[in-house]
């Protein structure tokens, strides 16, 4: 079969498009026919720092069409559904781990991540336990499904279970244009929230307007985010922060929030480290809630919402499986808004 692996580490020119063998099915597993998969940071981290096994073909986010099934999968699954796929390959059968024993699968001690521990979607088939499998909607596209596990499954996460989201919140999502940040807005504004979220370019902010989003603020153009939302909030502040970018924006963040306010980060895309004013946490006092693992439940519930019409994936531009280099560079530049997906 064709597809995108590496074999060391390094920069776009490691990315091979060429010959693999086709993965072979295990018990409790599905075979699919990946029709789309989508990029993540997590694709250019590993291929260019921390990638542990070689060769390895890339991509986290991924969906095509069942062709064969184990046949103790215990599924409702049949040959010809289409379907994405959760990443999170958790426990399975009767000898499961103390974590997914008592039903917290999100801390789960084996777990393992297509497209990092084990071989991702950039190829023309994949291997995944049947219960990581999740049918869509006839008329969806498979570029859409693409674009939507990782991107859902952790806004829906950080947003309704982490930071417990209520309709009358005012949440502030950083980082519109990214899958993340865009899902975050969609998943907001389903809770009847209010949703005010930053970009770097206006086009990206006229996008995030279109899924919904209240109030815009152009990064690039405003000296203090954090007096933006206040002016924007008459004084107050917002209750909720979703923020996936990380250091840069780490003291903004708590100053944007009121009082009781949480912040749920999930993403460290401009750096992981940076210093903290504890008088802000004390004074507010303020919620500081990080991401963590994400459960089978929550990706259920995505699903539905999916299923229902209620999420959509958003897709920023399309490359081929021979243009996965190209979409690493464009995800690089940053120019787009949603999620780069692979056409395959």
């Amino acid at each position: 079969m064709k597809a995108v692996y590496i074999n060391e580490l390094g920069g776009t020119d490691v990315l091979t498009h060429g010959d693999r063998p086709e993965p072979e099915i295990s018990p409790g597993e599905v075979l699919l026919r990946v029709h789309a998969s989508a990029l993540n940071h997590l694709d250019l981290n590993l291929r260019a720092s921390n990638c542990r096994r070689f060769p390895h073909i890339l991509g986290c986010d991924l969906a095509g069409e069942v062709v064969q099934i184990s046949p103790d999968a215990g599924t409702d699954l049949k040959v010809g559904d289409r379907v994405l796929v959760d990443n999170r390959v958790k426990c399975g059968g009767i000898n499961l781990c103390e974590h997914c024993a008592s039903g917290n699968d999100q801390w789960c001690a084996r777990q393992q991540r297509i497209g990092v521990d084990r071989d991702g979607g950039h190829a023309d088939y994949v291997v995944a336990p049947a219960i990581n499998a999740y049918t869509i909607p006839d008329a969806m596209p498979f570029t859409e499904a693409a674009a939507l596990p990782i991107a859902a499954h952790t806004a829906w996460h950080c947003l309704i279970t982490q930071a417990q989201l209520q309709p009358w919140d005012d949440v502030l999502v950083q980082a519109a244009g990214s899958g993340v940040g865009s899902m975050g807005i969609q998943i907001a504004k389903m809770m009847g929230c209010r949703v005010i979220t930053t970009a770097g370019s206006d086009w990206k902010l006229d996008e995030a307007k279109k899924l919904g989003a209240d109030a815009v603020i152009n990064y690039r153009e405003t000296a203090s985010i954090s007096q933006a939302v206040r002016e924007m909030t008459d004084g107050k502040g917002v209750d909720v922060v979703f923020d996936c970018v990380g250091a840069d924006v780490w003291e903004e963040n708590m100053l944007c929030l009121k009082p009781q306010g949480r912040l749920v980060i999930t993403g460290v895309t401009s750096g992981s480290r940076s210093s903290i004013d504890l008088s802000i946490l004390q004074g507010r006092p303020l919620h500081l809630i990080g991401s963590g693992g994400r459960s089978r439940r929550s990706m259920a519930d995505v699903m539905k919402m999916v299923n229902q019409g209620a999420l959509h994936g958003i897709v920023g531009r399309t490359f081929p499986m021979a243009g996965v280099a190209e979409a690493h560079q464009a995800m690089h530049d940053r120019d787009f808004f949603g999620k780069l997906v692979i056409e395959h």
